[in-house]
């Protein structure tokens, strides 16, 4: 049995840093103020003890737009900005995770030695209460769009990733889907994590979804005006992701960005938790620094769960979904043996100009 607990998201700032070494300084000892207060403060106000804690994505480092004295961006963020999990940084919200007996949450830029210095991931991860890194997930699908950079995708380098991840970090060995949305078993449920984009991509959190996952999380730097109304692409995604694979999301987004040239408000907040119903528990509808909670019930999800009326995970009709997903279409390995000159290069690789060719897009009249 999983008694009732609290999960927090600590919707914490970000500034950008040059290199590694101010990490401490500029985000990671306040981060570790805020788990002091969540804690104190979440655990007073509501009424089940707090048990995890999450933060955004890439709340250590936030992000770069130039390559410095490299040769490309992604040189820069694996030799300079890259941290490697575990490691010192981790050691540190360990240090919190055992004295307060939670589980610890939150995104990095990371570097893997078993992949060499070509590859920053954008990794999440979760610290167990006793202070180990017991999951990692890389972000799948990176925001192509982006006008600075995201880190390599484990699809653009998909040999290499599934030798040095197999059965590692959460993963089940030999299992393709798990390998790159895996699924851990803990004592307060079966978490799974996607990051900030991978959610506008239904599949990822169906991945989660199809095996078991109960408590979604999801770190996001969300930028306006993905993040507030009207589009509100962000609060829809994760609300439609809880209820349609039945299972709660803990969504935080970032607090200020705290960047030269960058409004203070271009990450609007919006931290969120939502239940299995796809209801609200818990939303920070403003933006800034903040921490909030809500009460997590996994007996009572795991109750509904064995109810067939609109329970959509055992009903899906998979034959079906094998012939959609047939085709390729962003091309896999695409970075296997050498890095992309630029952020322009990979958005264009989509194939947009194949599926008119074959009459799947139509253009637009001239």
């Amino acid at each position: 049995m999983v008694d009732l607990y609290t999960a927090i998201c600590v919707q914490a700032n970000r500034s950008a840093i040059s290199h590694r070494s101010e990490i401490k300084e500029k985000n990671l000892n306040r981060a570790l103020e805020l788990i002091d207060y969540g804690f104190t403060w979440m655990d007073y106000q509501i009424y089940a003890p707090v048990k995890l804690i999450v933060f955004p994505e890439v709340f250590m480092q936030g992000w770069i737009k130039s390559a410095g004295k490299h040769d490309n961006i992604w040189h820069r963020v694996s030799k300079d900005i890259a941290i490697e999990i575990p490691g010192e940084e981790t050691e540190m919200l360990a240090e919190k995770a055992r004295k307060y007996n939670v589980y610890i949450a939150g995104g990095a830029h990371e570097r893997v030695p078993e992949l060499g210095d070509d590859y920053p991931l954008n990794c999440v991860f979760i610290i167990s209460p006793e202070g180990k890194v017991i999951y990692k997930h890389h972000k799948f699908c990176t925001y192509l769009t982006y006008v600075w950079f995201d880190d390599i995708s484990p699809h653009d380098i998909w040999d290499k990733y599934i030798k040095a991840f197999d059965g590692k970090y959460g993963r089940k060995a030999g299992d393709i889907v798990s390998c790159f949305f895996p699924v851990v078993e803990t004592d307060i449920g079966k978490l799974g994590y996607i990051i900030c984009n991978e959610g506008f991509y239904s599949e990822h959190s169906r991945a989660l979804g199809i095996q078991g996952c109960e408590v979604m999380l999801r770190s996001s730097g969300v930028l306006e005006p993905e993040g507030s109304p009207p589009q509100q692409s962000w609060e829809i995604t994760n609300r439609a992701a809880a209820f349609y694979n039945m299972m709660y999301v803990v969504a935080c987004g970032p607090g200020d960005y705290l960047m030269e040239s960058s409004p203070r408000h271009s990450t609007p907040g919006q931290s969120m938790i939502i239940d299995f119903q796809g209801a609200f528990l818990q939303h920070v509808t403003y933006p800034g620094e903040t921490v909030t909670g809500a009460v997590i019930n996994i007996e009572q999800l795991r109750k509904r769960r064995m109810d067939p009326k609109h329970n959509w995970i055992p009903q899906l009709r998979t034959e079906l979904y094998r012939e959609i997903y047939k085709k390729s279409m962003y091309p896999i390995n695409l970075y296997e043996k050498r890095l992309p000159e630029t952020q322009k290069e990979r958005l264009y690789e989509s194939p947009v100009q194949k599926l008119v060719k074959e009459g799947i897009f139509i253009p637009p009249a001239k």
